[in-house]
Protein backbone atom coordinates (compact mmCIF):
# COMPACT_ATOMS: atom_id res chain seq x y z
CA UNK A 1 0.00 0.00 0.00
CA UNK A 2 1.47 3.41 -0.89
CA UNK A 3 2.23 5.64 2.05
CA UNK A 4 0.11 8.61 3.04
CA UNK A 5 1.60 11.61 4.79
CA UNK A 6 -0.44 11.86 8.02
CA UNK A 7 -1.17 15.06 9.90
CA UNK A 8 -0.25 13.42 13.19
CA UNK A 9 3.19 12.38 12.00
CA UNK A 10 6.57 12.20 13.72
CA UNK A 11 9.21 14.74 14.65
CA UNK A 12 12.35 14.87 12.56
CA UNK A 13 15.92 15.31 13.73
CA UNK A 14 17.83 18.39 12.53
CA UNK A 15 18.52 17.99 8.81
CA UNK A 16 21.97 16.82 7.81
CA UNK A 17 22.14 19.44 5.07
CA UNK A 18 20.69 22.94 4.91
CA UNK A 19 17.57 23.18 2.75
CA UNK A 20 16.23 26.31 1.12
CA UNK A 21 13.43 28.08 2.96
CA UNK A 22 10.74 29.39 0.63
CA UNK A 23 11.26 33.00 -0.42
CA UNK A 24 7.90 33.14 -2.21
CA UNK A 25 4.53 31.46 -2.09
CA UNK A 26 4.79 27.72 -2.49
CA UNK A 27 3.78 26.19 -5.80
CA UNK A 28 1.40 24.01 -3.81
CA UNK A 29 -0.33 26.90 -2.07
CA UNK A 30 -3.84 28.25 -2.76
CA UNK A 31 -2.76 31.56 -1.20
CA UNK A 32 -1.40 34.02 -3.76
CA UNK A 33 -1.54 37.44 -2.08
CA UNK A 34 -0.12 36.91 1.39
CA UNK A 35 0.36 40.09 3.42
CA UNK A 36 3.96 41.39 3.46
CA UNK A 37 3.94 41.37 7.28
CA UNK A 38 3.01 37.68 7.33
CA UNK A 39 5.70 36.43 4.93
CA UNK A 40 8.63 36.58 7.39
CA UNK A 41 6.53 34.76 10.00
CA UNK A 42 5.78 31.96 7.53
CA UNK A 43 9.47 31.73 6.60
CA UNK A 44 10.44 31.56 10.27
CA UNK A 45 7.88 28.81 11.00
CA UNK A 46 9.05 26.84 7.95
CA UNK A 47 12.70 27.16 9.00
CA UNK A 48 11.84 25.99 12.51
CA UNK A 49 10.00 23.00 11.09
CA UNK A 50 12.91 22.04 8.85
CA UNK A 51 15.22 22.21 11.88
CA UNK A 52 12.93 19.77 13.68
CA UNK A 53 11.35 22.36 16.03
CA UNK A 54 7.85 21.49 14.91
CA UNK A 55 5.97 22.20 18.13
CA UNK A 56 7.26 25.79 18.42
CA UNK A 57 6.62 26.27 14.68
CA UNK A 58 2.98 25.20 15.07
CA UNK A 59 2.57 27.35 18.16
CA UNK A 60 3.88 30.33 16.18
CA UNK A 61 1.38 29.70 13.37
CA UNK A 62 -1.56 29.28 15.77
CA UNK A 63 -0.63 32.45 17.69
CA UNK A 64 -0.20 34.38 14.44
CA UNK A 65 -3.63 33.27 13.21
CA UNK A 66 -5.24 34.29 16.50
CA UNK A 67 -3.70 37.76 16.21
CA UNK A 68 -5.02 38.42 12.69
CA UNK A 69 -7.63 41.20 12.55
CA UNK A 70 -11.17 40.27 11.52
CA UNK A 71 -10.68 41.94 8.14
CA UNK A 72 -7.45 40.10 7.31
CA UNK A 73 -6.99 38.58 3.88
CA UNK A 74 -8.41 35.11 3.36
CA UNK A 75 -5.11 34.15 1.76
CA UNK A 76 -3.30 34.84 5.04
CA UNK A 77 -5.41 32.26 6.86
CA UNK A 78 -5.08 29.79 3.98
CA UNK A 79 -1.28 30.12 3.98
CA UNK A 80 -1.12 29.60 7.73
CA UNK A 81 -3.36 26.51 7.58
CA UNK A 82 -1.43 24.94 4.71
CA UNK A 83 1.92 25.40 6.41
CA UNK A 84 0.53 24.07 9.70
CA UNK A 85 -0.32 20.76 8.06
CA UNK A 86 3.07 20.47 6.34
CA UNK A 87 4.95 21.28 9.56
CA UNK A 88 2.82 18.72 11.40
CA UNK A 89 3.86 16.10 8.84
CA UNK A 90 7.47 16.91 9.72
CA UNK A 91 6.80 16.53 13.44
CA UNK A 92 6.87 13.77 16.01
CA UNK A 93 4.28 14.75 18.59
CA UNK A 94 0.65 13.77 17.99
CA UNK A 95 -0.59 17.28 17.33
CA UNK A 96 -4.30 17.61 16.59
CA UNK A 97 -4.61 20.62 14.27
CA UNK A 98 -8.11 19.67 13.12
CA UNK A 99 -9.94 22.18 15.35
CA UNK A 100 -7.47 24.87 14.24
CA UNK A 101 -8.15 24.19 10.56
CA UNK A 102 -11.92 24.04 11.10
CA UNK A 103 -11.71 27.36 12.91
CA UNK A 104 -9.77 28.96 10.07
CA UNK A 105 -12.36 27.68 7.57
CA UNK A 106 -15.13 29.52 9.45
CA UNK A 107 -13.16 32.78 9.44
CA UNK A 108 -12.69 33.14 5.68
CA UNK A 109 -15.28 34.75 3.43
CA UNK A 110 -14.62 33.36 -0.07
CA UNK A 111 -15.64 29.85 -1.21
CA UNK A 112 -12.18 29.32 -2.74
CA UNK A 113 -10.49 29.94 0.61
CA UNK A 114 -12.98 27.67 2.42
CA UNK A 115 -12.35 25.00 -0.19
CA UNK A 116 -8.57 25.30 0.29
CA UNK A 117 -8.80 24.95 4.08
CA UNK A 118 -11.30 22.08 3.88
CA UNK A 119 -9.07 20.32 1.33
CA UNK A 120 -6.13 20.76 3.70
CA UNK A 121 -8.26 19.48 6.59
CA UNK A 122 -9.42 16.50 4.51
CA UNK A 123 -5.87 15.44 3.68
CA UNK A 124 -5.16 15.31 7.40
CA UNK A 125 -8.37 13.58 8.45
CA UNK A 126 -9.17 10.02 9.42
CA UNK A 127 -10.38 7.56 6.79
CA UNK A 128 -13.97 7.66 8.03
CA UNK A 129 -14.36 11.44 7.96
CA UNK A 130 -12.24 12.31 4.92
CA UNK A 131 -14.81 11.69 2.12
CA UNK A 132 -17.38 14.01 3.73
CA UNK A 133 -14.82 16.79 4.32
CA UNK A 134 -13.49 16.52 0.78
CA UNK A 135 -17.00 16.64 -0.67
CA UNK A 136 -17.50 19.91 1.22
CA UNK A 137 -14.23 21.21 -0.23
CA UNK A 138 -15.27 20.14 -3.73
CA UNK A 139 -18.56 22.03 -3.42
CA UNK A 140 -16.74 25.20 -2.37
CA UNK A 141 -14.22 24.94 -5.21
CA UNK A 142 -17.03 24.42 -7.72
CA UNK A 143 -18.83 27.45 -6.33
CA UNK A 144 -15.61 29.44 -6.75
CA UNK A 145 -15.00 28.08 -10.27
CA UNK A 146 -11.56 26.86 -9.13
CA UNK A 147 -10.54 24.06 -11.55
CA UNK A 148 -7.23 23.46 -9.78
CA UNK A 149 -8.97 23.04 -6.43
CA UNK A 150 -11.50 20.64 -7.91
CA UNK A 151 -8.68 18.61 -9.51
CA UNK A 152 -6.66 18.05 -6.33
CA UNK A 153 -9.76 17.36 -4.25
CA UNK A 154 -10.81 14.62 -6.68
CA UNK A 155 -7.22 13.36 -6.54
CA UNK A 156 -7.38 13.12 -2.76
CA UNK A 157 -10.73 11.30 -2.93
CA UNK A 158 -9.02 8.76 -5.18
CA UNK A 159 -6.34 7.91 -2.58
CA UNK A 160 -6.72 4.37 -1.12
CA UNK A 161 -8.05 4.37 2.42
CA UNK A 162 -10.49 2.34 4.48
CA UNK A 163 -13.57 4.46 3.75
CA UNK A 164 -15.85 2.06 1.88
CA UNK A 165 -15.31 3.45 -1.63
CA UNK A 166 -14.77 0.87 -4.36
CA UNK A 167 -11.55 0.59 -6.32
CA UNK A 168 -13.25 1.22 -9.67
CA UNK A 169 -14.88 4.37 -8.30
CA UNK A 170 -11.51 5.61 -7.05
CA UNK A 171 -9.92 5.09 -10.46
CA UNK A 172 -12.74 6.99 -12.18
CA UNK A 173 -12.46 9.89 -9.73
CA UNK A 174 -8.67 9.91 -9.97
CA UNK A 175 -8.69 10.05 -13.76
CA UNK A 176 -11.18 12.90 -13.67
CA UNK A 177 -8.98 14.80 -11.24
CA UNK A 178 -5.83 14.26 -13.32
CA UNK A 179 -7.61 15.41 -16.49
CA UNK A 180 -8.67 18.63 -14.73
CA UNK A 181 -5.13 19.14 -13.38
CA UNK A 182 -3.66 18.82 -16.86
CA UNK A 183 -6.09 21.48 -18.08
CA UNK A 184 -4.59 23.89 -15.56
CA UNK A 185 -0.98 23.08 -16.62
CA UNK A 186 -0.08 23.56 -12.95
CA UNK A 187 2.92 21.30 -12.15
CA UNK A 188 2.02 20.75 -8.49
CA UNK A 189 -1.62 19.90 -9.26
CA UNK A 190 -0.52 17.46 -11.97
CA UNK A 191 2.07 15.85 -9.67
CA UNK A 192 -0.46 15.62 -6.86
CA UNK A 193 -3.22 14.05 -8.96
CA UNK A 194 -0.85 11.74 -10.85
CA UNK A 195 0.53 10.45 -7.56
CA UNK A 196 -2.91 9.91 -6.08
CA UNK A 197 -4.02 7.95 -9.15
CA UNK A 198 -0.81 5.90 -9.10
CA UNK A 199 -1.50 5.12 -5.44
CA UNK A 200 -4.96 3.85 -6.33
CA UNK A 201 -3.48 1.73 -9.12
CA UNK A 202 -0.91 0.32 -6.69
CA UNK A 203 -3.69 -0.58 -4.28
CA UNK A 204 -5.45 -2.43 -7.12
CA UNK A 205 -2.16 -3.96 -8.36
CA UNK A 206 -2.58 -2.42 -11.80
CA UNK A 207 0.50 -3.04 -14.00
CA UNK A 208 0.70 0.63 -15.03
CA UNK A 209 1.25 1.78 -11.42
CA UNK A 210 5.07 1.82 -11.57
CA UNK A 211 5.12 3.83 -14.79
CA UNK A 212 2.63 6.31 -13.40
CA UNK A 213 4.63 6.72 -10.18
CA UNK A 214 7.62 7.63 -12.34
CA UNK A 215 5.54 10.21 -14.22
CA UNK A 216 4.21 11.65 -10.96
CA UNK A 217 7.70 11.90 -9.43
CA UNK A 218 9.20 13.64 -12.46
CA UNK A 219 6.58 16.39 -12.96
CA UNK A 220 7.89 18.86 -10.41
CA UNK A 221 11.16 20.82 -10.59
CA UNK A 222 14.16 19.09 -9.05
CA UNK A 223 14.38 21.60 -6.19
CA UNK A 224 10.94 23.05 -5.41
CA UNK A 225 10.15 24.97 -2.25
CA UNK A 226 9.91 22.91 0.91
CA UNK A 227 6.10 22.98 1.05
CA UNK A 228 5.68 21.81 -2.54
CA UNK A 229 8.51 19.31 -2.05
CA UNK A 230 6.27 17.37 0.33
CA UNK A 231 4.30 15.89 -2.57
CA UNK A 232 7.48 15.51 -4.66
CA UNK A 233 9.09 13.44 -1.91
CA UNK A 234 5.90 11.46 -1.30
CA UNK A 235 5.64 10.53 -4.98
CA UNK A 236 9.33 9.56 -5.12
CA UNK A 237 8.98 7.51 -1.93
CA UNK A 238 5.90 5.68 -3.18
CA UNK A 239 7.60 4.96 -6.50
CA UNK A 240 10.43 3.27 -4.59
CA UNK A 241 7.95 1.65 -2.18
CA UNK A 242 5.89 0.16 -5.01
CA UNK A 243 8.96 -1.09 -6.90
CA UNK A 244 10.09 -2.80 -3.69
CA UNK A 245 6.67 -4.43 -3.27
CA UNK A 246 6.78 -5.70 -6.87
CA UNK A 247 10.21 -7.25 -6.32
CA UNK A 248 11.88 -4.75 -8.69
CA UNK A 249 14.73 -4.21 -6.24
CA UNK A 250 17.18 -2.54 -8.61
CA UNK A 251 14.65 0.17 -9.44
CA UNK A 252 13.56 0.55 -5.81
CA UNK A 253 17.15 1.03 -4.65
CA UNK A 254 17.94 3.59 -7.34
CA UNK A 255 14.79 5.64 -6.73
CA UNK A 256 15.38 5.59 -2.96
CA UNK A 257 18.97 6.81 -3.38
CA UNK A 258 17.84 9.65 -5.64
CA UNK A 259 15.07 10.59 -3.22
CA UNK A 260 17.48 10.72 -0.30
CA UNK A 261 19.68 13.19 -2.19
CA UNK A 262 16.75 15.48 -3.10
CA UNK A 263 14.84 15.28 0.19
CA UNK A 264 14.01 18.46 2.12
CA UNK A 265 14.94 17.77 5.74
CA UNK A 266 15.88 14.53 7.43
CA UNK A 267 12.32 13.16 7.75
CA UNK A 268 12.21 12.19 4.08
CA UNK A 269 15.91 11.31 3.96
CA UNK A 270 15.33 8.77 6.72
CA UNK A 271 12.29 7.31 4.95
CA UNK A 272 14.36 6.76 1.81
CA UNK A 273 17.10 5.16 3.92
CA UNK A 274 14.44 2.80 5.30
CA UNK A 275 13.44 1.76 1.77
CA UNK A 276 17.12 1.10 1.02
CA UNK A 277 17.26 -1.09 4.13
CA UNK A 278 14.22 -3.08 2.99
CA UNK A 279 15.76 -3.65 -0.43
CA UNK A 280 19.10 -4.73 1.05
CA UNK A 281 17.37 -7.14 3.42
CA UNK A 282 15.33 -8.72 0.63
CA UNK A 283 18.36 -9.07 -1.63
CA UNK A 284 20.40 -10.74 1.11
CA UNK A 285 22.85 -7.98 2.04
CA UNK A 286 22.13 -8.20 5.75
CA UNK A 287 25.10 -6.12 6.91
CA UNK A 288 24.14 -3.20 4.63
CA UNK A 289 20.48 -3.60 5.58
CA UNK A 290 21.26 -3.28 9.27
CA UNK A 291 23.46 -0.22 8.66
CA UNK A 292 20.79 1.52 6.54
CA UNK A 293 18.11 0.66 9.10
CA UNK A 294 20.19 2.16 11.92
CA UNK A 295 20.64 5.34 9.85
CA UNK A 296 16.87 5.49 9.28
CA UNK A 297 16.30 5.26 13.04
CA UNK A 298 18.81 8.01 13.88
CA UNK A 299 16.40 10.67 15.05
CA UNK A 300 13.05 11.26 16.65
CA UNK A 301 10.45 8.49 16.13
CA UNK A 302 8.51 8.61 12.85
CA UNK A 303 7.43 6.26 10.06
CA UNK A 304 11.05 5.51 9.06
CA UNK A 305 11.64 4.28 12.62
CA UNK A 306 8.99 1.62 12.19
CA UNK A 307 10.16 0.58 8.73
CA UNK A 308 13.74 0.27 9.94
CA UNK A 309 12.58 -1.71 12.97
CA UNK A 310 11.11 -4.36 10.67
CA UNK A 311 14.49 -4.78 8.96
CA UNK A 312 16.45 -4.87 12.22
CA UNK A 313 14.01 -7.44 13.60
CA UNK A 314 14.37 -9.63 10.50
CA UNK A 315 18.18 -9.37 10.51
CA UNK A 316 18.33 -10.12 14.24
CA UNK A 317 16.26 -13.25 13.70
CA UNK A 318 18.89 -14.54 11.28
CA UNK A 319 21.96 -13.38 13.17
CA UNK A 320 21.16 -13.74 16.87
CA UNK A 321 20.41 -16.78 18.95
CA UNK A 322 17.68 -15.10 20.99
CA UNK A 323 16.66 -11.85 19.23
CA UNK A 324 14.74 -9.29 21.26
CA UNK A 325 11.18 -8.99 19.89
CA UNK A 326 10.69 -5.53 21.41
CA UNK A 327 11.94 -3.66 18.35
CA UNK A 328 9.17 -5.20 16.24
CA UNK A 329 6.50 -4.47 18.82
CA UNK A 330 7.68 -0.86 19.00
CA UNK A 331 7.67 -0.57 15.20
CA UNK A 332 3.94 -1.18 14.91
CA UNK A 333 3.09 2.17 16.45
CA UNK A 334 5.08 4.06 13.85
CA UNK A 335 3.65 2.48 10.68
CA UNK A 336 -0.07 2.64 11.35
CA UNK A 337 -0.62 4.81 8.26
CA UNK A 338 0.97 2.30 5.87
CA UNK A 339 -0.84 -1.01 5.67
CA UNK A 340 1.86 -2.62 3.52
CA UNK A 341 4.50 -2.01 6.20
CA UNK A 342 2.11 -2.95 9.00
CA UNK A 343 1.39 -6.31 7.38
CA UNK A 344 5.08 -6.91 6.75
CA UNK A 345 5.83 -6.19 10.41
CA UNK A 346 3.17 -8.69 11.47
CA UNK A 347 4.68 -11.32 9.15
CA UNK A 348 8.17 -10.83 10.59
CA UNK A 349 6.82 -10.82 14.15
CA UNK A 350 5.05 -14.13 13.45
CA UNK A 351 8.37 -15.68 12.37
CA UNK A 352 9.89 -14.46 15.65
CA UNK A 353 7.07 -16.11 17.56
CA UNK A 354 7.57 -19.35 15.67
CA UNK A 355 11.29 -19.28 16.48
CA UNK A 356 10.48 -18.75 20.17
CA UNK A 357 7.84 -21.50 19.98
CA UNK A 358 5.15 -19.25 21.37
CA UNK A 359 1.63 -20.68 21.45
CA UNK A 360 -0.48 -19.54 18.50
CA UNK A 361 2.36 -17.68 16.74
CA UNK A 362 0.14 -16.80 13.76
CA UNK A 363 -2.57 -15.24 15.92
CA UNK A 364 -2.44 -11.74 14.36
CA UNK A 365 -2.46 -12.89 10.75
CA UNK A 366 -6.12 -13.84 10.14
CA UNK A 367 -7.40 -10.43 11.27
CA UNK A 368 -4.84 -8.61 9.12
CA UNK A 369 -5.85 -10.67 6.10
CA UNK A 370 -9.51 -10.02 6.85
CA UNK A 371 -8.79 -6.28 6.85
CA UNK A 372 -7.01 -6.56 3.50
CA UNK A 373 -9.92 -8.50 2.02
CA UNK A 374 -12.43 -5.98 3.39
CA UNK A 375 -10.51 -3.14 1.72
CA UNK A 376 -10.20 -5.19 -1.50
CA UNK A 377 -6.45 -4.59 -1.37
CA UNK A 378 -4.45 -6.42 -4.02
CA UNK A 379 -0.97 -5.51 -2.80
CA UNK A 380 1.26 -5.92 0.23
CA UNK A 381 -0.38 -8.65 2.35
CA UNK A 382 0.97 -11.74 0.58
CA UNK A 383 3.88 -12.28 3.01
CA UNK A 384 1.31 -12.99 5.73
CA UNK A 385 0.09 -15.98 3.73
CA UNK A 386 3.64 -17.14 2.98
CA UNK A 387 4.49 -17.26 6.69
CA UNK A 388 1.22 -19.05 7.33
CA UNK A 389 1.93 -21.61 4.59
CA UNK A 390 5.27 -22.56 6.18
CA UNK A 391 3.71 -23.06 9.61
CA UNK A 392 0.06 -24.00 9.03
CA UNK A 393 -0.51 -25.19 5.44
CA UNK A 394 -4.19 -26.00 5.99
CA UNK A 395 -4.97 -22.50 7.21
CA UNK A 396 -2.97 -21.07 4.30
CA UNK A 397 -4.94 -23.25 1.87
CA UNK A 398 -8.19 -21.68 3.08
CA UNK A 399 -6.78 -18.16 2.67
CA UNK A 400 -5.44 -19.02 -0.79
CA UNK A 401 -8.95 -20.01 -1.85
CA UNK A 402 -10.80 -17.15 -0.18
CA UNK A 403 -8.47 -14.41 -1.47
CA UNK A 404 -7.75 -15.85 -4.91
CA UNK A 405 -9.50 -12.98 -6.69
CA UNK A 406 -7.42 -10.41 -4.80
CA UNK A 407 -4.04 -12.08 -5.24
CA UNK A 408 -1.45 -9.65 -6.68
CA UNK A 409 -0.18 -10.32 -10.19
CA UNK A 410 3.06 -8.33 -9.99
CA UNK A 411 6.28 -10.43 -10.31
CA UNK A 412 6.80 -10.92 -6.59
CA UNK A 413 3.12 -11.59 -5.98
CA UNK A 414 3.19 -14.37 -8.56
CA UNK A 415 6.30 -15.87 -6.93
CA UNK A 416 4.67 -15.80 -3.47
CA UNK A 417 1.54 -17.45 -4.80
CA UNK A 418 3.56 -20.28 -6.32
CA UNK A 419 5.42 -20.71 -3.03
CA UNK A 420 2.17 -20.89 -1.05
CA UNK A 421 0.66 -23.35 -3.53
CA UNK A 422 3.72 -25.56 -3.29
CA UNK A 423 3.75 -25.50 0.51
CA UNK A 424 0.07 -26.33 0.90
CA UNK A 425 0.28 -29.24 -1.57
CA UNK A 426 2.64 -31.16 0.70
CA UNK A 427 4.27 -34.13 -1.04
CA UNK A 428 2.74 -33.03 -4.36
CA UNK A 429 4.27 -29.56 -4.19
CA UNK A 430 7.86 -30.35 -5.15
CA UNK A 431 7.83 -29.00 -8.72
CA UNK A 432 5.86 -25.86 -7.77
CA UNK A 433 8.27 -25.08 -4.92
CA UNK A 434 11.22 -25.37 -7.31
CA UNK A 435 9.59 -22.95 -9.74
CA UNK A 436 8.86 -20.51 -6.92
CA UNK A 437 12.46 -20.79 -5.65
CA UNK A 438 13.80 -19.97 -9.11
CA UNK A 439 11.54 -16.94 -9.40
CA UNK A 440 12.75 -15.65 -6.04
CA UNK A 441 16.35 -16.32 -6.96
CA UNK A 442 15.85 -14.26 -10.15
CA UNK A 443 14.36 -11.21 -8.35
CA UNK A 444 16.88 -11.62 -6.52
CA UNK A 445 15.55 -12.66 -3.11
CA UNK A 446 18.05 -15.34 -2.12
CA UNK A 447 16.96 -16.08 1.46
CA UNK A 448 13.36 -16.73 0.44
CA UNK A 449 14.66 -18.88 -2.41
CA UNK A 450 16.81 -20.88 0.04
CA UNK A 451 13.87 -21.55 2.36
CA UNK A 452 11.81 -22.81 -0.56
CA UNK A 453 14.65 -25.05 -1.72
CA UNK A 454 14.80 -26.52 1.77
CA UNK A 455 11.03 -27.04 1.73
CA UNK A 456 11.27 -28.67 -1.72
CA UNK A 457 13.99 -30.98 -0.39
CA UNK A 458 11.57 -32.25 2.24
CA UNK A 459 9.14 -33.48 -0.43
CA UNK A 460 11.72 -34.47 -3.05
CA UNK A 461 11.05 -37.71 -4.97
CA UNK A 462 14.28 -39.31 -3.76
CA UNK A 463 17.04 -38.80 -1.20
CA UNK A 464 19.64 -37.74 -3.75
CA UNK A 465 17.49 -34.92 -5.10
CA UNK A 466 16.59 -33.82 -1.59
CA UNK A 467 20.20 -33.56 -0.50
CA UNK A 468 21.18 -31.68 -3.65
CA UNK A 469 18.50 -29.09 -2.86
CA UNK A 470 19.58 -28.88 0.78
CA UNK A 471 23.14 -28.18 -0.32
CA UNK A 472 21.90 -25.45 -2.68
CA UNK A 473 20.02 -23.89 0.24
CA UNK A 474 23.12 -24.16 2.43
CA UNK A 475 25.16 -22.34 -0.21
CA UNK A 476 22.65 -19.48 -0.39
CA UNK A 477 22.40 -19.13 3.39
CA UNK A 478 26.16 -19.36 3.87
CA UNK A 479 26.82 -16.77 1.15
CA UNK A 480 24.50 -14.27 2.81
CA UNK A 481 25.38 -15.14 6.43
CA UNK A 482 21.80 -16.15 7.25
CA UNK A 483 22.75 -18.06 10.40
CA UNK A 484 19.35 -19.26 11.58
CA UNK A 485 18.24 -20.50 8.17
CA UNK A 486 21.62 -22.18 7.68
CA UNK A 487 21.39 -23.90 11.07
CA UNK A 488 17.92 -25.17 10.20
CA UNK A 489 19.24 -26.98 7.11
CA UNK A 490 22.36 -28.29 8.84
CA UNK A 491 20.17 -29.79 11.56
CA UNK A 492 17.88 -31.47 9.04
CA UNK A 493 18.20 -35.15 9.94
CA UNK A 494 17.74 -36.14 6.28
CA UNK A 495 20.84 -34.19 5.24
CA UNK A 496 23.66 -36.54 4.22
CA UNK A 497 26.71 -35.58 6.28
CA UNK A 498 30.01 -34.87 4.59
CA UNK A 499 33.40 -33.33 5.19
CA UNK A 500 32.54 -30.22 3.17
CA UNK A 501 29.53 -29.14 5.23
CA UNK A 502 29.97 -25.96 7.26
CA UNK A 503 29.62 -25.92 11.03
CA UNK A 504 26.48 -24.68 12.71
CA UNK A 505 27.02 -20.88 13.05
CA UNK A 506 28.22 -19.80 16.47
CA UNK A 507 25.16 -17.57 16.97
CA UNK A 508 22.90 -20.63 16.71
CA UNK A 509 24.78 -23.26 18.70
CA UNK A 510 22.94 -22.54 21.93
CA UNK A 511 19.52 -22.19 20.34
CA UNK A 512 17.89 -25.26 21.79
CA UNK A 513 14.85 -25.43 19.52
CA UNK A 514 16.31 -24.48 16.14
CA UNK A 515 15.74 -27.26 13.62
CA UNK A 516 14.50 -29.82 16.15
CA UNK A 517 11.48 -32.05 15.54
CA UNK A 518 8.65 -32.16 18.08
CA UNK A 519 9.97 -35.41 19.59
CA UNK A 520 13.55 -34.08 19.65
CA UNK A 521 12.35 -30.99 21.52
CA UNK A 522 10.69 -33.22 24.10
CA UNK A 523 13.91 -35.20 24.48
CA UNK A 524 15.95 -32.00 24.62
CA UNK A 525 13.75 -30.59 27.38
CA UNK A 526 14.13 -33.72 29.50
CA UNK A 527 17.87 -33.90 28.82
CA UNK A 528 18.21 -30.30 29.98
CA UNK A 529 16.57 -31.34 33.26
CA UNK A 530 19.20 -34.07 33.74
CA UNK A 531 17.16 -37.15 32.83
CA UNK A 532 19.04 -40.25 31.67
CA UNK A 533 18.19 -42.07 28.44
CA UNK A 534 16.27 -44.72 30.41
CA UNK A 535 14.31 -42.05 32.30
CA UNK A 536 13.55 -40.23 29.04
CA UNK A 537 12.31 -43.51 27.53
CA UNK A 538 10.05 -44.14 30.52
CA UNK A 539 8.72 -40.60 30.53
CA UNK A 540 7.88 -40.58 26.80
CA UNK A 541 6.84 -44.24 26.59
CA UNK A 542 9.47 -45.08 23.97
CA UNK A 543 12.25 -47.67 23.90
CA UNK A 544 15.62 -46.85 25.40
CA UNK A 545 17.18 -47.34 21.97
CA UNK A 546 14.84 -44.74 20.46
CA UNK A 547 15.60 -42.36 23.32
CA UNK A 548 19.35 -42.77 22.79
CA UNK A 549 18.96 -42.17 19.04
CA UNK A 550 17.07 -38.95 19.70
CA UNK A 551 19.76 -37.80 22.12
CA UNK A 552 22.46 -38.58 19.54
CA UNK A 553 20.60 -36.62 16.84
CA UNK A 554 20.13 -33.66 19.17
CA UNK A 555 23.84 -33.75 20.05
CA UNK A 556 24.72 -33.87 16.36
CA UNK A 557 22.48 -30.90 15.61
CA UNK A 558 24.41 -28.92 18.20
CA UNK A 559 27.73 -29.61 16.55
CA UNK A 560 28.46 -33.03 18.06
CA UNK A 561 28.93 -31.78 21.62
CA UNK A 562 29.83 -34.36 24.30
CA UNK A 563 26.91 -35.79 26.23
CA UNK A 564 28.15 -34.27 29.47
CA UNK A 565 27.74 -30.75 27.98
CA UNK A 566 24.42 -31.33 26.25
CA UNK A 567 22.20 -30.63 29.25
CA UNK A 568 24.13 -27.44 30.03
CA UNK A 569 23.84 -26.16 26.45
CA UNK A 570 20.15 -26.97 26.22
CA UNK A 571 19.49 -25.28 29.53
CA UNK A 572 21.34 -22.15 28.38
CA UNK A 573 19.52 -22.09 25.05
CA UNK A 574 16.03 -22.77 26.38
Amino acid sequence: MPAQTPLASRRQAPPATRRRVSSRSALASFAHTVSPRLRPVLREAEAMGLRGDTRPALDLLIETAAALPSGARDDDRVAIGELAVVVSAWGSELIDAHPFLESLATQVSSPGARGALLFTRGRAGTAAETPEILQRALSEFRLAGDIRGQAVTLGELCWPREDGLSGDYRVTVGREGLALARRTKDPWAIAFCAGRLAGCETYLDRPEALEHWRDAAEVLPSSPDAVTAEIASLNQFNWAHTAYGHGNYALAGRVAREGKLLAHGSTWARKFAAVEALVQWRTGDLDAAAASARAARAGRPQMATGMAGIVLGAVALEREGRPDPKILDDSLGHIEFDEQMLWLALAVRATHRVARQEPFPLRDLPQALSTAAGMEVRFGWEDLVLVMAHEDPEQAREVLESMASLWPVNPRGIAVRLAVEGLVRGVDGHAVLLEAAERFRALPEPLTAGRLLHAAAGVAPDASTGNLLRRQAIELFQTHAADRSLAGVLRDRRLHRGQDLPAVPASQRLVATAGLTTREREVATLAAQGYTAQEIADQLHISIGTARNHVLRVREKFGGVPKRKLAQMLAEGA
